[in-house]
């Protein structure tokens, strides 16, 4: 018989007991189900009773990696060449999976084969050609991206459709006093050697964008100084008391500051930052990556690097699109992020995020609703006519937890149908259990992007759909499922390629990401808010771009 919670027994206490009257009796843990079998883990030779860990599959959960294994390089390269499986491989290593369960060799008389094990708990698997599923699929025209004059954007060259110019005494450089280094016989001072390589190359950058990148006001601080010792710099060189939040571009040697001058210029102060490692100035492809570091800027300072035409029928809508996100810190908070477009290119932004502690779980369906009222209005402020049709884009809830989400959805509707406004609820999920592959010829590929799936793998009593809007080049594809679970819009035909336009205007990203940018934008600051504010954005930065 193989080993199940049932029939485990094991000393405790000097006495011999079972696993469940353990759990029930240690932690106050209820085994539910007692027949299930544990799982094995050997952390040395197998034939070692020692070396055997066992492990009830009820009580065990997936987790991510740490922080510092995903910064980790080489690590990661290794991971993703077991994780990150082409499609053909992916179908090849399931084929021996299965073949590997059905199995009816015994590695020893008194054992069941794997087959036999199977058939106990009553499992059947069918062969790989059974289980794929063939199912119809469209795909959604490529969308062309476009710079300020209406040209088609085909390179990385191109002029952005709203500019913020980085102009002299309005923006602010920070780094730490001179290091000297020997490099061969000559003596570098490494610091403001970094800062002045990286202010030429974000010069060289902009005149593609025809961003204007004059000479910052330099600051500088001790070598090795604390957290402290810069944002003394910043408070005793810029003017904090204006209404509009200035621009401060950090060069930093240790990490460890980041979180903190983001929370002194997120929250305790109100101005824009961007936040540069010195290790990355001597990567290759310096150019490139200050391409990307001044389109950030350039976002975040309320600048729009290019738009998309959209189809006529969401424009005469007058729509509010709306992304909310919580990140959820087990045993301590969680950070939600919620951000609304207020303009008709789906560009500008209103955000806010809030702390939910841990005993005040039923504020999140408060703190969404009421944002939801002040977008209306900031759309109305910047447009000078009321909205139409709002779509919110809600992540972070799972669809086995729909039923936590009806007193948010009952808050939601008391809103807009006070201020009449029409609306559609869409759970997002980008973990889906489904690998969906494109066949040719017998062989397998990932989709092209685009990919739109109605039906097939879809719950027919939902309005649901998913979409792959992304082009997959490593590993295999994995869909977003969008599931509409309320919503009176009356106007289902529009969502699914309004989803798909939104994919491809997430500022820090020339083309398609997996959410619609909203969603993106959010995702990310409930994060920071929920790992490393910890607390609201200054009043300041509420309108804008994504200033993280």
């Amino acid at each position: 018989m193989p080993t199940t919670v049932q029939n485990t027994s094991f000393l405790y206490k000097g006495k011999s007991a079972k696993i469940f009257d353990y759990y029930k009796e240690k932690y106050n843990i209820t085994i539910k189900n007692k027949d299930q079998p544990l799982i094995l883990v050997c952390k040395g030779p197998i034939e070692e009773e020692k070396s055997k860990l066992y492990f009830v599959p009820e009580l065990v959960s997936l987790l991510g990696l740490e922080d510092d294994q995903i910064k980790q390089f080489n690590f990661m390269s290794e991971l993703a060449k077991s994780t990150k499986l082409t499609p053909e491989k992916r179908v090849m290593k399931t084929k021996k999976f299965i073949e590997l369960l059905k199995d009816t060799k015994k590695k020893k008389d008194d054992q069941l084969s794997p087959k036999e094990k199977l058939d106990l708990y009553g499992i059947t698997i069918e062969p790989i050609e059974e289980n794929v599923k063939q199912f119809k699929g469209y795909y959604m025209k490529s969308i062309d991206l476009y710079d300020v004059n209406d040209n088609k954007i085909k390179g990385n060259t191109f002029q952005v459709v709203k500019k913020v110019d980085l102009l002299k005494n309005k923006w602010y450089f920070v780094y730490e006093e001179d290091k000297e280094v020997k490099k061969g016989k000559k003596k570098i001072t490494i610091n403001y050697d970094n800062a002045s390589k990286l202010y030429e190359s974000l010069c060289s950058a902009s005149k593609a964008f025809k961003i204007k990148v004059e000479e910052p006001e330099w600051i500088s601080v001790p070598y090795n100084s604390s957290y402290k010792d810069w944002t003394k710099s910043v408070e005793e060189n810029i003017n904090l008391k204006s209404d509009k939040p200035g621009f401060v571009l950090f060069l930093i040697n240790d990490e460890t500051l980041y979180p903190d001058l983001k929370w002194h210029s997120l929250c305790e102060k109100g101005y824009i930052s961007q936040v540069v490692k010195s290790s990355t100035i001597n990567k290759k492809g310096l150019m490139s990556i200050c391409s990307k570091i001044l389109i950030q800027i350039n976002s975040k300072m309320g600048g729009i690097p290019y738009k998309i035409k959209f189809d006529k029928a969401i424009n005469e809508r007058k729509l509010i699109a709306i992304g909310v996100d919580s990140s959820h810190v087990p045993g301590k908070r969680t950070g939600v992020g919620m951000v609304a477009t207020i303009d008709k290119n789906f560009s500008s932004f209103f955000n806010k995020e809030q702390i939910i502690e841990e005993k005040n779980k039923k504020e999140l369906q408060f703190c969404i609703s009421s944002f939801i009222e002040k977008s209306i209005q900031q759309y109305k402020n910047h447009n000078k006519e009321d909205p139409k049709g709002i779509i919110i884009y809600r992540q972070g809830v799972s669809l086995q937890q729909k039923e936590f989400l009806k007193d948010e959805i009952k808050q939601i509707d008391l809103v807009c149908q006070t201020k009449k406004v029409l609306y559609y609820y869409i759970l997002v999920n980008t973990k889906t259990n489904y690998k969906i592959f494109h066949i040719e010829d017998g062989q397998y590929f990932n989709p092209y992007s685009g990919l739109l799936v109605l039906d097939g793998i879809t719950n027919r009593n939902f309005f649901e759909f998913y979409i792959q809007p992304q082009e997959v080049t490593e590993g295999s594809s994995t869909p977003s499922c969008f599931h509409v679970v309320y919503g009176n819009l009356n106007f289902p035909e529009i969502i699914p390629k309004f989803t798909f336009d939104l994919c491809h205007i997430y500022s820090n990203w020339k083309g398609a990401v997996r959410i619609p940018n909203v969603l993106k934008a959010a995702e990310k600051l409930s994060k920071m808010t929920a790992k490393y504010t910890q607390e609201e954005l200054n009043t300041k930065l509420r309108l804008g771009q994504s200033y993280l």
